[in-house]
């Protein structure tokens, strides 16, 4: 049965070129139904927010009148928050020009909060994983003696249950394929387990690749668990691609099944982090995904450009402690042994500090992905330099990146040239011309589209993640990433950037001005929902 159900999964990832396999068509049309069922359930969700609308209104003075008091305290309630500025400004525009109809949709889908069973669940995951994390005081020590004036970065990271490690090795890939090739070489070296976390797993050449490899490692013994997200992977892989892969040995969990959470906004909390760890010696990061396009295989948008990171060694602890918190929260099921799988040992000479993190709406008043950006913003002294493939940032987060260009420091941004998404590209040219006016430098990579999240400053410190500059990845996703310091990985990223800059066209002011009248109003209208998207 096993057999037979490892050939379907077979048939699925064969390359996309061929003709459809009819096992394709039908997990396809799965997809299609449920994606429709999901739509229809909300289309139907706001129908009758319209109804009771509609219904007050002609027929219940009385309670209209209530519902209207209602939204003024929510108003209040709004403007007292402290989470973003402009995810408050688009709520607040919705909840006053549509009375009552806007007040209902941010009661259902505007509340940035868990019910008390998932809160519950996933503080139990988190605290159990941070118990596993100790603090280094001796690597602490180190840094504070060597890097005083970077502390407060580490620091900061420290308080959200971060530690910071020495003995770890590291190589940055500047592209996907370097990443997958080196990957690929780890996997077949894999003894004990394989961890495989990311945001979009797709069918095709590379998955045909890992799997292989993968299926492999299951038949000698080898622990492999498999996580991905239920709203990235839509259309990529069958619809019961879980069950198959089970079915072949491995342990798989969907993340979030999109329809489980129709009524409650957070079934916008996806997970994009990406994490492979095996052994609990290796560990990889960064921003690319297990699909053709990370390899510049079928790239609908030019030349795709995506890096990665290989850390071996101790920080490797707290990528395996990143990978179970999310699995547990996943399967629902608390209490599992991390300890049998943090095995890491240090590597002897290996130099700099290394500081695994993660983010996501469980953090919620705290960000530490957000704090680290807007840290170094205020720390950089000589240069700070960020890609990401959307600038879709709040006014605190833009008038951070300002000041740090009118202090004198050379703050440059790379974006796409070619955006992955049409109005995502109005939106980041709409956010332009603030940065631009302080004399923030705008680069758009010419020959495709950008995916890599990368954050170098200094030529001291770096960042290699998942964690874009939008409002989803700040507030919303599940982000990982390792801030590192004083190691020759530094210097690569730096390099990286360089290379990319001098394939990149610069944006001027001019350049934003000049745009049609009715490109400047779609990007402004955008802009302002923005943080919804």
């Amino acid at each position: 049965m096993k057999d037979k159900k490892r050939d379907k999964l077979s048939h699925v990832s064969q390359n996309h070129s061929r003709q459809e396999h009819p096992m394709e068509a039908a997990g396809a049309f799965a997809t299609y139904l449920r994606i429709g069922t999901i739509a229809l359930l909300v289309l139907i969700q706001l129908a009758l927010m319209w109804a009771v609308t509609f219904f007050l209104k002609t027929n219940a003075a009385f309670l209209y009148i209530l519902f209207d008091i209602v939204a003024l305290l929510t108003v209040v309630s709004l403007i007292n928050r402290h989470d973003s500025s402009a995810y408050r400004i688009a709520w607040l525009v919705i909840v006053l020009t549509i009375p009552i109809f806007g007040l209902l949709l941010y009661l259902a889908w505007g509340r940035v909060d868990f019910n008390k069973k998932e809160k519950g669940a996933i503080k139990e995951s988190f605290t159990l994983g941070f118990s596993m994390l100790p603090q280094d005081e001796t690597a602490a020590a180190a840094f504070q003696e060597q890097r005083p004036d970077c502390k407060t970065y580490a620091g900061a990271l420290r308080e959200n249950g971060y530690p910071l490690f020495q003995g770890t090795g590291a190589r940055y890939f500047p592209s996907g394929e370097e990443y997958f090739e080196q990957l690929e070489k780890d996997l077949r070296g894999a003894e004990r387990f394989i961890f495989i976390e990311y945001f979009i797993v797709a069918t095709g050449v590379l998955w045909d690749r890992i799997h292989t490899i993968l299926l492999e490692k299951i038949r000698q013994g080898i622990e492999v668990r498999m996580l991905y997200d239920d709203v990235g992977c839509f259309f990529k892989i069958p619809d019961n691609f879980d069950k198959l892969l089970r079915a072949e040995g491995f342990k798989a969990s969907v993340f979030s099944p999109a329809h489980r959470f129709v009524s409650d906004f957070y079934m916008n909390y996806r997970n994009h982090q990406k994490i492979v760890v095996i052994d609990g010696q290796v560990g990889y990061c960064g921003g690319v995904n297990l699909a053709d396009e990370y390899i510049n295989i079928n790239s609908k948008f030019g030349h795709w450009k995506d890096v990665g990171i290989r850390l071996e060694g101790s920080a490797v602890r707290s990528l395996t402690v990143t990978f179970l918190q999310m699995w547990d929260i996943s399967v629902h099921h608390v209490g599992e042994d991390f300890s049998q799988y943090l095995t890491e040992r240090p590597v002897p000479g290996a130099q700099g500090f290394f500081q695994p993190y993660a983010d996501g709406p469980a953090n919620n008043p705290k960000n530490p992905a957000l704090d680290l950006i807007r840290q170094a913003a205020g720390g950089a002294r000589d240069y700070l330099w960020l890609t990401s493939p959307y600038l879709i940032i709040d006014h605190d987060l833009s008038d951070d990146l300002c000041l740090t260009a009118r202090s004198g420091v050379d703050v440059r941004i790379i974006t796409p040239a070619i955006p992955d998404h049409w109005y995502v590209g109005v939106v980041n040219r709409e956010n332009y011309r603030h940065l631009l006016e302080s004399g923030v430098r705008i680069f758009e990579y010419t020959p495709g589209f950008i995916h890599a999240k990368l954050m170098v400053f200094d030529d001291k410190c770096a960042t290699v993640g998942s964690v874009n500059l939008d409002y989803r990845s700040l507030f919303l996703h599940y982000e990982n990433g390792v801030f590192f310091c004083d190691a020759p990985a530094v210097a690569d990223v730096k390099r990286d950037i360089e290379h990319t800059l001098s394939l990149s066209r610069e944006i001027l002011l001019e350049d934003v001005q000049k745009r049609p009248w009715y490109r400047k109003l779609t990007g402004a209208v955008f802009n302002l929902f923005s943080p919804l998207m």
